[in-house]
């Protein structure tokens, strides 16, 4: 009867020393915020400016978003499937008409998040503000 017990308990006392163990051994990843795989350079304005899109080119690219290029829908709204004319492949995120994000406030969103690089993120190309569109255009 004290097996039973003894035994279960020692196993996971043991699990749990190798977890820490483990986890003293292993490196930690550090971020550099001076490393350039991480942020565009500095000279690179990433203005939102030199970000627009014709919205045009949009509705070609995703057929006017049409339903059969819809990768799925998500809390800001719908994502596209697109092909620009140069034969790019981009992912278009319709941003929904319901969302109470202001357009200043998405500038100075997007003027962030387009100067961040890493290799888990994929890389926004451009966005749309026009005809009441909020699009955001990433690479696929």
């Amino acid at each position: 009867m004290v097996l039973i017990i003894l035994l279960p308990v020692v196993a996971a006392i043991n699990l749990v020393a190798c977890f820490f163990f483990w986890r003293r051994k292993r490196p930690l990843a550090k971020t550099k915020q001076s490393d350039p795989s991480y942020f565009a350079d500095e000279e690179d304005n990433g203005s939102v400016d030199s970000m627009l899109i014709d919205i045009s080119t949009l509705r070609v690219a995703t057929w006017d978003f049409a339903d059969s290029n819809k990768l799925g829908d998500g809390g800001f709204g719908a994502v596209y499937k697109g092909i620009l004319p140069d034969g790019d492949e981009i992912a278009v995120k319709r941003l929904s008409k319901s969302s109470t994000q202001g357009v200043e406030e998405l500038k100075n969103e997007l003027s962030l998040v387009a100067k961040l690089r890493h290799k888990n993120l994929v890389t926004l190309l451009g966005v749309c503000l026009e005809q009441q569109e909020r699009l955001l255009v990433y690479e696929c």
